[in-house]
């Protein structure tokens, strides 16, 4: 009877560690809105952080994928387990985003927006490209189901393209001579 290793499936790995990147990502999340950044800066470093985050436990959700499976980790197989990650870590974020407008901080928008307002006439921006953008961030407070479907859709967009990018990177296929 031949030996048989356990490998590990791009889907439970995804599910592992997209837990995890969901939850440092809310960590990340929640230390920035709670630094009270003005707008700029609070949307520059949420982005960043979580770009930085998202790419780390992707990396390390790929090397544990490579380490149960020989070594290799084919690009489809890299690409399924980035997007697994960041559609839960979006709908992760979703909610949290719905909880923390709606019950945390209920100010949040508002000091955003009138942060905004400030901003953008410092820098001689016309009164009706304030109006449009200030309605976009009244736009951001929505119900638990929009925040949801937005927070799978962003997981899904994001997921496809830094996923193609660090799966680029990371992929290791079988030499066809083994």
């Amino acid at each position: 009877m031949e030996a048989h290793s356990q490998q590990a499936t791009p889907l439970a790995v995804g599910i592992r560690y997209g837990l995890l990147l969901a939850l440092t990502a809310l960590l990340v999340d929640f230390l920035t809105r709670i630094a009270g950044f003005s707008f700029v800066v609070y949307g520059t470093a949420a982005f960043v952080g979580w770009l930085i985050v998202s790419i780390a436990w992707i990396i390390t959700a790929h090397k544990a994928f490579k380490n149960a499976n020989g070594g290799y980790m084919q690009i489809g197989q890299g690409l399924t387990i980035a997007v697994v990650m960041l559609l839960l870590s979006g709908v992760v974020s979703g909610f949290f985003n719905y909880v923390y407008l709606h019950y945390i901080d209920l100010d949040f928008l508002e000091r955003m927006k009138q942060d905004m307002v400030d901003f953008m006439e410092r820098n001689n921006i016309p009164d009706e490209q304030i109006e449009k953008s200030t309605a976009r961030i009244g736009e951001m407070k929505t119900g638990l189901g929009r925040a949801l479907l937005g927070g799978l859709s962003s997981g899904l967009a994001s997921g496809v393209i830094i996923g193609l990018l660090v799966s680029a990177f990371t992929k290791r296929n079988p030499s066809e001579f083994e």
